[in-house]
């Protein structure tokens, strides 16, 4: 009795978690404590147990989430404002100067696994006051660099982590929240950047004409100090307490079978192996590290349980959360791999307890090398490659090279606006055409012809007409915007949303890195010609052909024979998708293997 009465305790929610409020409905009817449970009632009470409010304080998160866009991406954004001021000062080249932002951007993205392992350890709210003020104090200190190897430290790496630190927390937070409304929501919530590089391009320019670059500094660590109070309002959700449906579980262990296990021709689930999958799925929902248990109290929160939560387009163009939403949920709700040790009545294995091991476990969960063995995916992290190499160099060049073709200051700041303004038009459209029954079915198409052509525009915009420059302006924000809203829907469609997180985790790590250097190449074209053409022209290329190059997806996935069954299809995979008969013959075949090899085995 002992036993039972610790496992339930170790099983037990804590009282505040990213998780759904109460439902007094998940408890058994007051009088029937030892009511049995089928194995798909377990399923369907953890299923309810974690559906976010989809309104409420949610669309305080939005708010929120929208704030904290509006000042980061605001803010990186508008850098090519600051990058004239400082090419005037420190009398520095164009691709040494460049490196500032590349490692802000670069770093910042990089700071992922470590964001992603703070969070699961403390609280995104947490996460980002932290991030808020070591963002803050990475602009405090960079008006007394020295030289621009200063800045590359204190605005670069230090700035960088700060802002990394931020970000995540305001990605995820919305997901959490939102489920039927989760593509309205997460829009609203990313218009933020380009509502916020609007803003801060000619906001910046102002506080650089009137009080220098160093006091622009201090001024925008006080904006980015804002963000603590943006963050301090992600409240978690709170989480039920399971302990009913634990002890139903339990006594159907203690009687030996579930209730209609002798239903049918076909054997049940054991009692223990029902209970077993329980306590894990509530053991890794509520934390993948928990030290101590006390009461109703966990220590420790898991904010990224959901496979699902890098996902910003409706979910109900998943085919398995239309066709029965218990089972969705409870399939994307836990990232147990095999590395988290977590503490279940049968094993008694303790979780890691320190944050390093934390960081560890969080960058094997987001970084997963075998989904490279698919040649679609390889292709897809190549083509982001190329993206990268050209992606940030606009945001920083485009101001100086309007300056260079006779425009003011002011003027070419504002070219910066237009692409913000493009930027946001271009996430609405193309997370609308996105989400249209017609062109669904041809998402990667609209994806890859959108970097097609921004490569284009890039390309052959050294026209030094002002109206020529504006019209590349907003071209460039509206289908830059497409990539930036839809590089995670084409993930799903390719892998799967349970294969989200991972594939997510390793894009993000290839555009850290590639973005790093993709500027001061640029620069140095610059400073080796003394002409930006070249420049734009190398940037342009590359993005063109990282969108050319995703044409041959579907042809890849063919060619390698990839083997997409029922549950591949039913988590949204769509690109090599084959017939509805070949994906019946393979679950057939597959089903055949499965049986010989149980045969070979016993």
């Amino acid at each position: 009795m002992a036993s039972r009465q610790q496992d339930i305790s170790d099983a037990r929610a804590p009282t505040e978690s990213l998780l759904a409020p109460v439902d007094n409905s998940l408890r058994p009817p007051t009088g029937a404590p030892n009511q049995l449970l089928t194995e798909q009632d377990v399923e369907e009470r953890l299923a309810k147990t974690i559906e976010p409010p989809d309104g409420g304080w949610g669309w305080v998160i939005v708010f929120c989430s929208f704030g904290l866009h509006v000042i980061l991406d605001g803010i990186t954004y508008s850098f090519g404002v600051i990058f004239v001021a400082l090419l005037e000062d420190f009398q520095g080249g164009k691709g040494d100067t460049a490196w500032i932002l590349s490692i802000f951007v670069g770093v910042t993205l990089g700071t992922g696994p470590l964001s992603s392992a703070l969070v699961n350890r403390y609280s995104c709210r947490t996460v980002s006051i932290v991030g808020a003020v070591i963002g803050a104090v990475g602009f405090i200190i960079s008006p007394y660099a020295p030289a621009m190897w200063y800045l590359y430290i204190s605005f670069g790496v230090i700035g960088g982590i700060g802002f990394g630190l931020v970000y995540l927390p305001a990605i995820v937070i919305v997901s959490y929240y939102f489920e039927k409304r989760r593509a309205l929501a997460t829009g609203l919530a990313c218009c933020g950047s380009g509502f916020g590089t609007f803003i801060f391009a000619p906001l910046s320019a102002y506080f650089i004409e009137e009080f220098g670059w160093k006091q622009t500094c201090f001024l925008l660590a006080g904006i980015i100090l804002q963000c603590c109070v943006l963050g301090a309002l992600l409240r978690p959700l709170p989480l039920v307490d399971n302990t009913e449906t634990l002890e139903a579980v339990n006594q159907t262990q203690q009687n030996g079978k579930l209730s209609g296990e002798t239903q049918g021709d076909k054997p049940k689930p054991s009692g223990s192996h029902v209970r077993s999958k329980v306590s894990l799925n509530i053991a890794s929902i509520s934390s993948l590290n928990t030290q101590h248990v006390t009461g109703h109290q966990l220590k420790q929160h898991i904010p990224l349980h959901r496979k699902d939560v890098f996902y910003s387009g409706s979910l109900h163009n998943i085919p398995l959360y239309t066709q029965n939403k218990a089972d969705y949920i409870t399939s994307n709700m836990s990232l147990v791999h095999s590395l988290h040790q977590v503490k279940t009545p049968q094993t008694n294995t303790k979780q890691p307890a320190t944050c390093f091991e934390q960081l560890t476990d969080s960058f094997k969960s987001l970084i997963d090398f075998s989904l490279l063995a698919d040649w679609g995916f390889l292709l897809f992290l190549l083509s982001n490659i190329f993206t990268n190499l050209g992606f940030n160099a606009p945001f920083i060049f485009l101001p100086d090279r309007g300056i260079e073709y006779g425009l003011e200051p002011k003027a070419a700041a504002f070219l910066l606006s237009i692409i913000g303004i493009g930027n946001t038009i271009g996430r609405i459209m193309f997370g609308y055409l996105a989400d249209n029954k017609y062109i669904r079915p041809y998402r990667l198409y609209l994806y890859s012809t959108g970097l097609v052509i921004t490569g284009l525009c890039t390309a052959f915009s050294s026209f030094p007409s002002h109206q020529m420059q504006i019209a590349y302006a907003a071209l460039f924000g509206f289908f830059i915007g497409g990539y930036v809203s839809l590089t995670a829907i084409i993930l799903v469609d390719l892998l799967g949303v349970d294969k989200l997180t991972s594939s997510f985790g390793l894009t993000l790590l290839v555009q850290g890195v590639f973005v790093l250097i993709g500027p001061p190449i640029a620069g140095w074209l610059y400073d080796a010609t003394a002409s930006y053409t070249w420049s734009f022209a190398s940037i342009g290329g590359s993005i063109a052909i990282s969108g050319f190059m995703l044409y041959f997806i579907p042809l890849l996935s063919r060619l390698q024979h990839k083997r997409i069954t029922k549950h591949d299809t039913d988590m949204g995979v769509r690109i090599g998708v084959h017939s509805k008969q070949e994906i019946e013959d393979e679950e057939v075949n597959l089903k055949d293997s499965s049986a010989k090899e149980s045969d070979s085995k016993s």
